[in-house]
């Protein structure tokens, strides 16, 4: 796992973000620090022992000056810290087979094609559950919404078996059981679906039921062996980040398979549209928020005060 950048790395990356998506205020003042212990580094100077953040415990200061220099780009986000703790914990408790079949216990009370959490989760679920099973099914949700936005283009064949390729598919897209990928057919009826994660990190394999896994890069070249796909698919792939994604975005381009990307940020979203209107891709679905993006943040590996939240918006291309 990549070690969190020095301090003042980090604040020139969180100023670059600001700029373009400016982070909202701190909704109270700075938590109190607990006692200083030796399992604990000051953020700011790796400084030990260090004196945890009581209201988060995902930060440590060797005191308060350096918690007032941290204050602009940790206040803002210590609750959510404190929630991704309060769900961590959560899961410790909660096997993740239960956790599906609660969420599919969900799926089964309505036969409505959800537009959001709301409608597939219902009001009365404590706070860390409703946000661990939206993690749990970002993923299948977000391909279901998509599949609804892009009926006309997808849905449209007449052939029973809906085939999905996954790109730069990893440990996040193998966790999803076939179970959960399954739990789409009820919402298209008379449909099935074949998914195929692809993804240089994958150990290739079936999975289970019309779930199988393949190890590369994306490209067009794997229609020979895999078929040709009624719809392509990027969960949270970062095409402003990695060079290898060039030679995939220009083969899907004009290929007559829509392609799906789905993205961290807005203002990721909107560059990944510049990049791709710029190689002649053609725009189905703008950038826009996803309905279905995990209520449950995800903490960044180098960057102690940047927090996201998978799929947050999604767009579509042909």
């Amino acid at each position: 796992m990549p070690r969190l950048l020095d301090y003042p790395s980090q604040c020139a990356e969180l100023e670059k973000m600001a700029r373009l998506e400016p982070r909202p205020p701190a909704i109270a003042g700075p938590a109190p620090l607990a006692a200083p212990s030796s399992a604990h580094a000051c953020l700011v100077c790796d400084a030990s022992p260090a004196r945890a953040c009581l209201g988060c415990g995902g930060v440590a200061y060797c005191g308060d000056p350096h918690r007032e220099l941290d204050r602009r780009w940790h206040g803002p986000v210590c609750p959510a810290l404190r929630r991704i703790a309060d769900d961590l914990a959560f899961l410790a408790e909660h096997p993740r087979d239960r956790l599906e079949a609660v969420f599919l216990a969900r799926a089964r009370r309505s036969d409505l094609v959800p537009g959001g959490w709301d409608d597939w989760l219902g009001p009365d679920l404590s706070p860390p559950l409703r946000r661990c099973l939206s993690d749990l099914a970002t993923r299948p949700l977000t391909l279901a919404h998509v599949l609804i936005l892009l009926s006309e283009h997808v849905l449209k064949t007449t052939s029973e078996t809906i085939s999905i390729h996954v790109i730069a598919a990893a440990q996040r897209e193998r966790d999803v059981s076939p179970a959960l990928w399954r739990g789409l057919e009820p919402l298209f009826p008379g449909r099935r679906f074949a998914i195929t994660l692809v993804g240089p990190e994958l150990l290739a394999g079936d999975l289970g039921p019309a779930v199988r896994a393949v190890q590369g890069l994306y490209r067009r070249a794997l229609w020979t062996e895999l078929g040709r796909p009624d719809l392509v698919i990027g969960y949270d792939c970062g095409l402003l980040l990695y060079p290898s994604w060039k030679p995939t975005m220009h083969e899907l381009r004009g290929s007559g398979v829509p392609f799906v990307i789905t993205s961290y940020r807005g203002w990721e979203a909107a560059g990944e549209a510049r990049v791709l209107r710029a190689i002649g891709a053609e725009p189905l679905l703008a950038p826009a928020p996803n309905p279905f993006a995990s209520l449950s943040a995800r903490r960044s590996t180098t960057i102690a005060n940047d927090l996201a939240c998978d799929n947050a918006f999604l767009s579509a291309w042909r």
